[in-house]
């Protein structure tokens, strides 16, 4: 017998083992391969804040993860549906006998439970169904949306499809909750008899198993699989010594060219680059969650002509942007907010003459600074951190959204808003003066009412779409509100390209009567640096 049966040996029993082993929900809540994420079914109960009526009784369901990545349970009288929540929480009902179905898919697939509910107490339910969370991930361990389906090998009953998470966008893994035994998991489309893309993985009654898959992103091949701790995936379970998760990608995007000789184009060479940095970071202990974004986007252009001097280099990205997010979840959807967040340039802002100019600086202070500029010369619009804008905002923040393709949440309240000002003009030419006049631009502070709405969605296996727009209207001002609406359309190529199109709108009335627009079309190199 070959080293590679012995191991097909080893692992196939020890999962029947596992399935045998009349280990009960607690005993399987310590085991390192099967560990629930979610506290003990005590724990679980104590903070549970569902009330009852005097004539009421209720069904508790223990959670293995959390109840909002977890399907519905289902409470039948006879055949008729009487009731429904989410696991760990009670259900409230009236006294009598109950079927309990709790599973994924529809009603006919999921596990049958008799329960006795009786007045003014709480059934607890056993844990006798299983659990499964699988990470979908490529070869360089970078989790994406590639699809799958579990197959039940007892009877091969398909389950139905699964999909991975973006949880570089802070999207959850859902939890499967399945009868106890063997399950294929194959490549969307196949079959049972699939000879290759399949991996098998044994669910034993009460556990929780933590399956990583890896598929290539570009033809959908299976690279691998098999059942790893919780750690593995990211999840903390209740006995992590940190409730904190960390990552942060670099990515970059680069242009040069050179004409010569070309009909109709200038002799010249042009290089041009951006850089972002993205950096994340979560807390989630319980009700409380935190949630950090640091974000820096740089590029520039440089243009060197075959005859004259190389122009100045131009800036055409300059924004860095801190937020963080502090939530208190009241339920699985809502909760209290507070926010802290600030967008500001990093460098001083020059533009380039294309011709001969003569520019008007108007200072607060009154005075006017006449100068006159030669083609190819720059003029300074703004210092380094010249426009700093800083927020703040408490409200309601609510999960509106949230399946396979899609996620949209909302939050609304109480805005305030600092806008501070280092030498920055803006443009409003006055046709009485034969000079362009520049504005110098004064410090103001706003509070008002905010709301921001933000939303990912999954267009097809390699498309997705983000979109990230807030609205603040000043308290005190019956004008236009501040509008700041921020677009990503991503096309993944590789796991280490994608084509990304961003269009960005600013409506800043106080400062500038014009919209202002930006797009970018850029083949993006993306790296994971945590």
């Amino acid at each position: 017998m070959s080293q590679k049966r012995y191991i097909y040996t080893w692992a196939l029993l020890a999962g029947c083992l596992a399935v045998l082993s009349p280990l009960s929900a607690q005993a399987q809540e310590g085991s390192s391969f099967y560990a629930w994420t979610a506290p003990t079914t005590e724990s679980q109960l104590a903070s549970d804040q569902v009330t009852l009526e005097a004539d009421q009784g209720a069904i508790f369901v223990p959670s293995m993860t959390k109840g909002a990545d977890e399907p519905e349970v289902l409470v039948f009288e006879s055949d008729q549906k009487v009731a429904s929540g989410r696991t760990g929480a009670r259900i409230p009902i009236a006294p009598g006998s109950y079927t309990l179905k709790v599973g994924s898919g529809p009603p006919r697939q999921m596990l049958d439970l008799q329960v006795v509910v009786k007045k003014g107490e709480t059934t607890v339910a056993e844990a006798t169904w299983a659990g499964l969370k699988v990470e979908v991930v490529d070869t360089q361990n970078i989790p994406h949306r590639a699809t799958y389906e579990i197959i039940r090998s007892e009877d091969r009953e398909v389950f139905g499809i699964g999909y991975g998470a973006d949880s570089l966008q802070g999207e959850p893994l859902r939890t499967w909750l399945l009868q106890p035994g063997l399950y294929r998991i194959v490549r969307t489309g196949e079959t049972y008899r699939a000879r290759r893309d399949f991996a098998t993985v044994l669910l034993p009654a009460g556990g929780l198993a933590h399956f990583k898959l890896v598929i290539d992103p570009i033809t959908g091949d299976f690279r691998g699989a098999g059942v790893v701790e919780a750690s593995e995936l990211g999840i903390k379970t209740a006995a992590s010594e940190s409730n904190w998760t960390h990552r942060a990608t670099a990515s970059g995007a680069a242009n040069l060219s050179s004409t010569d000789n070309f009909v109709g184009r200038p002799n010249q060479s042009t290089f041009g680059a951006t850089v972002f940095l993205d950096a994340y970071s979560t807390y989630e202990n319980g009700p409380h969650f935190v949630s950090g974004i640091f974000e820096m986007e740089e590029g520039f252009v440089q243009i060197d002509p075959d005859r004259g001097a190389k122009l100045p280099t131009q800036q055409t990205q300059d924004r860095l942007r801190v937020d963080a997010l502090y939530t208190r979840f009241i339920s699985d959807r809502w909760g209290p907010y507070a926010r802290f967040g600030l967008v500001t340039n990093v460098f001083a802002a020059e533009t380039l003459a294309t011709e001969p100019i003569t520019i008007a600086f108007n200072r607060l202070n009154g005075a006017r600074d006449v100068v006159a500029f030669n083609a190819n010369q720059e003029y300074r619009t703004a210092d380094g951190f010249g426009s700093l804008r800083v927020r703040e905002g408490f409200g309601i923040n609510v999960r509106l959204l949230r399946t396979d393709k899609a996620t949209f949440n909302w939050r609304g309240g109480i805005g305030l808003r600092q806008n501070v000002f280092n030498n920055t003009f803006v443009e409003r030419d006055l046709l009485t003066t034969p000079e362009i006049d520049y504005f110098e631009i004064d410090d103001f502070s706003e509070e008002g009412f905010e709301t921001t709405l933000t939303g990912n969605v999954r267009l097809a296996r390699r498309l997705s779409f983000i979109t990230d727009l807030e609205v603040f209207a000043d308290a005190s001002n019956t004008g236009d509100p501040t509008i700041d609406w921020r677009n990503t359309l991503s096309f993944r190529l590789s796991r280490f390209l994608s084509l990304d199109y961003t269009y960005d709108l600013l409506d800043f009335p106080q400062v500038s009567s014009e919209t202002q627009t930006r797009q970018n079309l850029l083949l993006r190199a993306s790296f994971d640096l945590l």
